[in-house]
């Protein structure tokens, strides 16, 4: 065999011992849970402020905003209804835009949104709303965020900012439970959502299949 054959047969042995080694997968992201603004006034509308990346952020209660670093300021607005304002914040940092997950109020109801800014523009990739008030904080898995609000739990498709699954009537299906939750957690194939205590009452949790949506043995 010459050497031009020789090392076609060597290059033919690489590319199959390539194809038939088992590929390696990079593993799954863990969850990551959004973490709560601190408000930075008793004046009504409240302001908040946070850090990340970096960056400070500041809201006003009428939902403009301003992103600071050094002499730096990129100013951004989350454009709520007329008559709303800021009840609380939640932001978490994923793929390198800043999400915000919000509570909002006119004074007498409530409910909240979901929104993605990109980054360095601060303009909204898109904004989801909550039809729920009491919103809690939010988990993030890979490319979904679970939420939730009174009665209300969802998972929300990060790239398009549409809801998977939701279920929205669980505070009367419940009998006045689920006022508010604590941070969802993925446990194997189920995603729960625990009520937070309020006084001797024991919380209730609701198991829900993370890909379907199905509740998965009643409320515990």
């Amino acid at each position: 065999m010459n050497y031009r054959g020789l090392s076609g047969l060597m290059t033919l042995l690489l590319l199959f011992a390539a194809s038939a080694s088992p590929q390696e997968k990079s593993a799954p992201e863990s969850p990551k849970t959004f973490r709560e603004a601190r408000k930075v006034s008793e004046d009504f509308p409240p302001s908040f402020e946070f850090e990340l990346n970096g960056f400070t952020y500041q809201l006003a209660g009428n939902g403009a905003g301003r992103r600071i670093r050094g002499g730096s300021t990129r100013l951004f607005n989350l454009r709520l209804d007329g008559g709303d304002y800021l009840e609380r914040v939640y932001y978490a940092l994923h793929r390198e835009n800043v999400l915000l997950l919000c509570g909002v109020s006119d004074g007498e109801s409530g409910a909240g949104f979901v929104t993605r800014l990109e980054q360095p523009s601060m303009r909204a990739r898109w904004k989801s709303h909550i039809p729920a008030f009491n919103v809690g904080p939010g988990l993030i898995e890979e490319e979904h965020v679970y939420v939730t609000g009174i009665g209300f739990v969802a998972r929300l498709d990060l790239r398009k900012g549409e809801f998977v699954w939701q279920h929205d009537d669980l505070y009367r299906e419940s009998g006045g439970s689920f006022n508010s939750f604590e941070t969802p957690q993925v446990e194997g194939d189920a995603v729960l959502f625990k009520e937070r205590p309020v006084g001797d009452s024991p919380a209730k949790t609701l198991r829900v299949h993370r890909r379907t949506g199905k509740i998965l043995g009643g409320i515990e």
